[in-house]
């Protein structure tokens, strides 16, 4: 019998848009509730007790918190892996990861005619959960699901084949990869790029990880509507928590941003939320501690040199807020690749000029690796330098 399932959702949310792919890809009917609608967000949130998108109710009673996709697979479709067939066959190229750096590569490779598969378990990456992109060359003001949305178009147009699923492990026997995906697919290949790009930080705070889902988010794409009116808080001073800040300071009542050391971001965005009346800066110090009841109540901050102080205007230790924005950075995700490839301290992987790793054939490109340009143009400029090197060697 066919299942019935809900989701709880938003228009621009990138997670809720992967899974609705999920359902239209295997024919699976649903009813959304969008929950820019207040009434519809109360409802979400005395469901699931969760104040973040996507969430999803399948037959009334089982309830999946964001776009896990492995489990909605299990729970709708049973417990075979993969709806279609593994693929199992040789390629001469696999390409992980389909964001900024990997979509580039890909295109490409269909360019060269090389026999090429790209695994991505979200096609456009983090790309996908910027509003608005002003700096990418020739197209101002595009929102990042949208610019991502083209590059795929125009990758897919060349015969590049895509599988929408997450490396987990990778070897090299023999000279050829053999790669492993969260759904059971095994690969092998004569060359790999890897484009994995990078994941959100963590703080470490206490009660971070208790409220996530509840008042802590990394996606203001995703979770900031549900905070409109709301005092909120942005952790971090670089261009993630900036672009954060101001776009929560659209729908927010006050957004206190949270500074270690001193703003990193650009200035032009600086100077955009220096212009906000509702937007507070808090420079020196960090966050201690995110408490509350069933949901986010407020935050404690400690001075930098010592001690909690009493530094706000109503002269308490502690700022209510009923949302925390986490835009402290983002790690390299690169997990699956460690003891296969030199990564240096921060485990990005270790590149030359050319995109070359330490291993033939194995070759990396964009966020994840240690060039020093954490740029969407510089991604795409690597990824289409990656894939050059690889079909050199393909071809020598």
């Amino acid at each position: 019998m066919p299942h019935t399932v809900e989701i709880y959702s938003l228009p621009d949310c990138p997670h809720c848009k992967n899974v609705k792919s999920f359902f239209a890809k295997h024919n699976i009917e649903y009813t959304n509730y969008d929950v820019s609608d207040s009434a519809n967000a109360k409802k979400m949130i005395e469901i699931s007790g969760q104040r973040g998108v996507p969430v999803i109710i399948i037959d009334g009673k089982e309830i999946v918190i964001g776009d896990d996709l492995m489990k909605l697979q299990i729970l709708l479709l049973g417990d075979e892996p993969a709806a279609e067939a593994p693929i199992t066959a040789d390629h001469e190229l696999v390409i992980i990861g389909a964001g900024a750096a990997g979509l580039p590569a890909a295109l490409y490779a269909g360019r060269k005619e090389l026999d090429t598969l790209v695994i991505g378990g979200a096609i456009g990456g983090m790309v996908n959960q910027s509003k608005t992109v002003e700096n990418y060359p020739g197209i101002p003001d595009v929102p990042g699901d949208v610019l991502m949305g083209k590059l795929a178009e125009h990758a897919k147009s060349t015969g590049v084949e895509f599988l929408e699923d997450v490396g987990t492990s990778i070897v090299r026997k023999g000279g050829v990869f053999e790669i492993e995906t969260l759904n059971g697919h095994k690969v092998t290949a004569k060359a790999v790029i890897a484009a994995t790009g990078r994941i959100p930080r963590f703080s470490g705070a206490k009660g971070e990880t208790d409220f996530f889902g509840k008042g802590v988010a990394v996606c203001t794409t995703c979770d900031g509507p549900l905070y409109k009116g709301k005092s909120v808080a942005v952790i971090g001073g670089g261009n993630t928590a900036l672009d954060m800040a101001l776009e929560l300071a659209d729908i927010a009542s006050e957004v206190h941003v949270i500074v270690r050391s001193k703003v990193r971001g650009d200035e032009i965005l600086l100077n955009r939320l220096k212009a906000k009346k509702n937007v507070v800066f808090h420079t020196g110090y960090e966050i201690e501690e995110i408490y509350g009841g069933q949901f986010v109540e407020g935050i404690a901050l400690k001075k930098l040199g010592g001690g909690i102080t009493k530094l706000f205007k109503s002269g308490i230790e502690k700022i209510p807020v009923e949302g925390v924005f986490l835009g402290i950075g983002l790690n390299p995700n690169t997990m699956m690749f460690e003891g296969l490839v030199e990564m240096n301290a921060e485990k990005e992987i270790i590149v030359n000029e050319n995109c070359e790793t330490n291993v033939p054939g194995f070759f990396a490109a964009g966020d994840s690796t240690s060039i020093k340009a954490k740029q969407i143009a510089s991604s795409v400029g690597e990824g289409v330098k990656a894939l050059l090197s690889a079909y050199a060697y393909l071809k020598k």
